[in-house]
């Protein structure tokens, strides 16, 4: 006999703004219903992408799994934060909250993007902290993650603020990049699908601007979970993809169109060159997180494949399951 939970945000999809008493944050579930003691997936959306860009993936994760996906405070339907730049720590306590509301509790699975990433470690470190302090012997509550062209706390000691360099903006100046590499066709989202991701990633740009990105960093790096091995032996699944490919690709066409001096694109060819030669180095470094990992490199495509080819996140995720030996 198996027993299903009675919480309808473990049995039902539905999508609500949810009060954590200082402001409300937008959360969409879907899904087979929840097992009691099966982990369900947690997504963490990149830098300035609402939930409602990753609409794709989260439909091919249902598919299999129990998922959430959520806006954090100033993106897509979610209220500002009362912090005026919230870092990644800010958001994984914001993250605990909208959980603990709902009801939805441990084991998780942890899925992110980008700078989502930080968050999600900042979540692992929290929900650590918090476990220590329940019964000897209890189960992990981060039961595996998936990291996709995730951010790092090293970026920020490689690359000067800002970054990209502003140079690279001059140079770019009206470059398309999405019309360039016609993501709205290889998003194959709906029309209605692709308008209301657009009206979210803009209604995101104040949110997005006022998080602390670079300042998150320095105080993951202090939890020192490379060298502590934070998440034990639980999987974790590292995605590397072609980010520097996505610079080359606005790059060469701003040139084209005759964008910037020669000072100025020196100034991007060494930043492209640089993250060339630090990208894999800076990836293969999460996989000291855990004793079982796995790194999956797929240079054919850009940071944006989790838009484009959610299919690579379905796998890994489907790894870490059967890694459970579920």
């Amino acid at each position: 006999m198996t027993i299903r939970s009675s919480n309808s945000w473990e049995t039902t999809t539905q999508s609500s703004l949810v009060s954590i008493e200082t402001h409300s944050l937008f959360l969409s579930t879907s899904g087979p219903p929840r097992t009691p003691g099966i982990p369900v997936v947690i997504f963490f959306t990149g830098g300035g992408a609402p939930a409602a860009v990753y609409i794709r993936l989260q439909a091919v994760l249902a598919a299999f799994a129990r998922v959430y996906f959520y806006d954090r405070a100033g993106y897509g339907q979610s209220e500002m934060s009362p912090v005026a730049h919230p870092t990644a720590e800010d958001a994984a306590e914001e993250l605990h909250t909208l959980l603990a509301t709902v009801n939805v509790a441990p084991p998780y699975l942890l899925v992110s993007h980008s700078y989502g990433s930080l968050i999600a470690r900042e979540f692992l470190a929290l929900q650590n902290r918090l476990a220590s302090r329940a019964a000897p012997g209890a189960s992990a509550p981060i039961a595996g993650m998936v990291l996709a062209e995730a951010a790092t706390e090293m970026m920020h000691a490689v690359f000067a603020a800002p970054m990209p360099p502003p140079e690279f903006a001059t140079v770019t100046a009206g470059v398309d990049f999405a019309r360039l590499t016609h993501l709205r066709e290889e998003s194959r989202l709906s029309d209605e699908e692709w308008e209301e991701a657009i009206r979210a990633t803009e209604r995101t740009e104040r949110g997005s601007k006022a998080e602390d990105t670079r300042g998150s960093g320095r105080p993951l790096a202090a939890k020192q979970q490379f060298r502590l091995q934070a998440m034990g032996q639980q999987p974790l699944s590292v995605i590397r993809c072609d980010m520097a490919k996505d610079y080359k690709i606005m790059y060469e066409a701003g040139v084209k169109a005759g964008n910037g001096s020669e000072e100025e694109r020196a100034v991007v060819r060494w930043f492209i060159e640089t993250w060339e030669l630090f990208d894999d180095e800076l990836r293969a470094a999460q996989l000291r997180l855990s004793g079982k990992s796995r790194y999956r490199v797929e240079l054919e495509y850009g940071h944006d494949f989790p838009v484009r080819n959610p299919e690579v996140i379905v796998d890994e995720v489907k790894w870490v399951f059967k890694e459970l030996g579920l």
